[in-house]
């Protein structure tokens, strides 16, 4: 009997231990994952019974999603609306009971939704008392001029397609971050199915989500490592069009050839045959990977309000051959990357080689408009010191006034800047890096256009356009 009475009290402890650890697992792991589930029934009614709080652009006054009432038989219930449309979709993403939701929408949604702790005395009476709990508000770092101007390049570009990031590299703001084919948020409940099977695939944040082969805008990281590694920038070369390894050659774009250039002169002229050998013979394969990795490569840049996907150099680094390395080295090959990525490269860059946290959110604030949480800039990264930083900034000032970028200079002010032509089995993507003004930083540009060719060609217009803006609008 004794035996009996010990095995049914075991399992009835077991039992409660294994209730507790569920209880545990529902109310405290996953309370946030299944608070952010549109399809949670009691998250939808929430949406339709209590208005979201407001997204707002960094002026403070452009409403980027908003809560609309309207009566029905049963009360009033509220609609989610996007009054700036698609050129910020990618950013604020949609809120859809039948299709879930992207974007801030769910990065921020326990503070929309005020499924959020309250933090204000009204909020913890109507909590107490049962009553309504409207959202808190989001307000955005974008700074909605420039966003309509990248999404507008972006869009009339020779595809239509890529993306464009800019961010203050001082503070690590988002001024834009544009994304190109786009859709309507506010239709998305009607138009979802056409959208997700679109061969051009609007439903992707080419920005932060999609990645392409850098091409030669990775030249700058293989740069800094070289500088750190002690290269000078008046280092001599002799280029003869071609570097050769062991089962790989590299040839330079169109089959250049030019001759004796200094360090210098080899980014101005982005020469792949002097790349690969300095990333070969001066940095290999582990400084490299190092230096890309203190960049933010492999980085999903997680407390992020957007998911980013992770820039990589393929393989782990013990595992390149002297081609992978090589490939690597000018942005080709196995290297992957995107415009959010290489926007943070350059503001690094810019900032005496300092990457601040990037930030998208500037601050939440009650629905009375007491600000709960704003952010205080921080240092992520510091993969360069400030004099190697300083070169390099001056190196890719070189690369606009003596490379014939006529189209990137700014009367007045000091641009630095790459180009990249990541070349595809179709037309290259089109790539344009840059900061300005060179001598005191106040926005750092990536503008990358799907198959547009050269560099210059189709990604520098716009990523000019958007800097051109900021400054003349007053910057910071």
């Amino acid at each position: 009997m004794n035996a009996h009475v010990r095995r049914t009290f075991y399992v009835f402890v077991a039992g409660f231990v294994t209730l507790v650890g569920m209880l545990a697992y529902w109310q405290v792991y996953a309370r946030e994952s299944l608070a952010n589930n549109p399809q949670n029934g009691l998250q939808t009614q929430r949406s339709i019974q209590t208005p979201r709080g407001l997204i707002l652009a960094g002026d403070d006054e452009t409403v980027l999603a908003k809560s609309v009432g309207r009566k029905t038989g049963s009360g009033t219930v509220y609609d989610r609306v996007y009054p700036q449309g698609e050129a910020f979709s990618n950013v604020v993403g949609y809120w859809s009971t039948k299709y879930g939701a992207t974007g801030i929408e769910i990065g921020q949604n326990s503070d929309l939704s005020g499924t959020a702790e309250p933090a204000t005395l009204d909020g913890l009476i109507n909590q107490i008392s049962g009553g309504p709990q409207p959202g808190n508000n989001v307000v955005l770092t974008l700074d909605p001029e420039l966003q309509r101007v990248a999404y507008e390049g972006l869009a009339s570009s020779v595809t239509g397609r890529g993306a464009v990031v800019a961010v203050d590299p001082n503070n690590g703001e988002i001024l834009a971050m544009a994304s190109s084919p786009s859709y309507d948020p506010n239709t998305v409940d009607e138009t979802f199915p056409e959208l997700s099977s679109d061969p051009d695939a609007p439903l992707i944040d080419r920005a932060s989500q999609s990645l392409y082969p850098p091409g030669s805008t990775f030249k700058v990281v293989t740069a800094a490592a070289a500088l750190e590694a002690g290269l000078s920038p008046s280092q001599s070369f002799i280029d003869d069009g071609t570097y050769e390894l062991p089962g790989y050659t590299v040839v330079n774009y169109k089959g250049k050839k030019y001759g004796r250039v200094t360090f210098t002169q080899a980014l101005v002229f982005s020469i792949n045959a002097i790349f690969a050998k300095i990333g070969v013979e001066e940095v290999g394969a582990q400084g490299l990977a190092r230096m890309a990795y203190d960049f933010g490569f492999g980085d999903s840049y997680e407390g992020f309000s957007l998911p980013v996907t992770p820039s990589n150099l393929g393989p782990p680094p013990s595992e390149w051959t002297p081609g992978t390395l090589a490939q690597n080295s000018f942005g080709q090959g196995p290297a992957s990357s995107n415009a959010f990525e290489m926007a943070l490269v350059t503001a690094a860059i810019a900032n005496d080689g300092e990457m601040m946290e990037p930030r998208i959110v500037r601050e939440i604030r009650s629905p009375d408009g007491i600000i709960l949480d704003r952010p205080s800039p921080s240092v992520r990264h510091e993969p360069l010191d400030a004099g190697t930083a300083r070169e390099l900034n001056g190196m890719m000032q070189r690369v606009v006034t003596e490379g014939g970028l006529t189209t990137a200079e700014i009367p007045g002010i000091k641009v630095a800047g790459k180009t990249g032509t990541a070349e595809t089995a179709e037309a290259p993507h089109s790539w344009w890096i840059t900061f300005a003004p060179a001598d005191d930083p106040q926005i750092a540009v990536c503008a990358m256009v799907e198959n547009g060719g050269e560099g210059d060609d189709a990604a520098l217009p716009i990523a000019d356009q958007v800097m051109e803006a900021y400054l003349k609008g007053g910057g910071r």
